[in-house]
């Protein structure tokens, strides 16, 4: 059975969570990566455009927008908060499956907010991702031992190590993506070997709707949301040690894709900030038009145009 997931995980001694702390500030390569409080309970979400944020289906259960709000921290000792206008779950979320829901805030979030685009292109097995979420933490030798924070990012890594439409045999489907919580030697269930004691990264209970990122082609994409946990053992209690499972929905498929633009009224950011995107059809005849222009200014100002006798 999988479980809600919401934290990040440090490994063993000499490993603590606090060196898994990323450093508020502008600088910060997370900045779009917020805490999505529900009444008085924390959980995480990611800003995929600017008046919209990402978070797991479940986190929002059927909370009202007012009682809904996005705790964004840019700054040292500072945080900025955003009351939900709207929330629309994805139309078949039904935990674990199709697992997402977008909130739409009162306002854009601010403008120094670094959103990373949404990867189109498949997950692929083996891929290296980065979660960063604000959730609970503790040793992966021992469990979980701190509580989550909404002024607190935690940040580790992880490899995907499968890809699949289904996590029981309940007959639904969905897009999965499962790795496992290796420990300084490797000894989770799915295989791929541990990225080290003090990177890898497992998710733990008190934060569901962290995002997970990936650098790819030279750009830092989101590739989907940490949405579960699970043990390796049937019957078996979550204790978020290593070995722990985790896992979440692959933001590039289909579905999913044309959802998030529908529901962002076409501002989902799909295209990295220093991307240069080629202009359409009728944005490069106007620049012709307009570069002939100042052309033929140019040779009648020199003199060298031509003329009709």
């Amino acid at each position: 059975a999988v479980s809600p997931v919401h934290a990040l995980m440090a490994g063993q001694a000499p490993d603590t969570p606090a060196l898994r702390v990323e450093a508020i500030g502008p600088v910060s390569p997370w900045r779009a990566t917020v805490s999505v409080v529900v009444g008085s309970a924390a959980y995480s979400g990611v800003v995929i455009a600017p008046r919209f944020v990402l978070t797991a289906a479940h986190v929002v259960g059927g909370a009202s927008p007012q009682d809904v709000r996005a705790v964004l921290n840019l700054a040292p000792g500072a945080q900025t908060s955003i009351t939900a206008e709207s929330i629309v779950r994805f139309p078949t979320a039904n935990f674990p499956y199709d697992d997402l829901a977008v909130i739409r805030l009162q306002s854009p979030v601010p403008a120094e907010v670094l959103i990373h685009p949404v990867r189109e292109a498949p997950l692929e097995a083996g891929q290296q991702v980065t979660l960063v979420g604000h959730g609970a933490s503790g040793n992966g030798n021992v469990g979980v031992s701190v509580p989550g924070s909404s002024s607190v990012r935690r940040v580790g890594r992880n490899v995907v190590d499968s890809i699949r439409d289904t996590t029981d045999d309940s007959g639904r489907t969905s897009a999965f993506f499962l790795f496992d919580f290796d420990g300084p030697s490797g000894n989770g269930s799915l295989g791929a070997g541990t990225l080290g004691n003090a990177v890898e990264t497992g998710a733990a209970g008190g934060d569901s709707g962290s995002p997970v990122f990936a650098d790819i082609d030279g750009a830092t994409w989101l590739v989907g949301l940490t949405t579960f946990v699970a043990s390796t053992a049937q019957g078996v209690p979550v204790d978020y040690r290593f070995g722990t499972l985790g896992g979440g929905m692959v933001l590039s498929h289909p579905r999913f894709m044309a959802w998030l633009r529908t529901v962002t009224g076409n501002t989902l950011v799909t295209t990295p900030a220093d991307t240069d995107v080629p202009l359409p059809p009728w944005a490069l005849g106007a620049l012709a038009a307009a570069l002939t222009a100042t052309l033929m200014r140019a040779r009648q100002a020199s003199g060298t145009g031509s003329r009709r006798s």
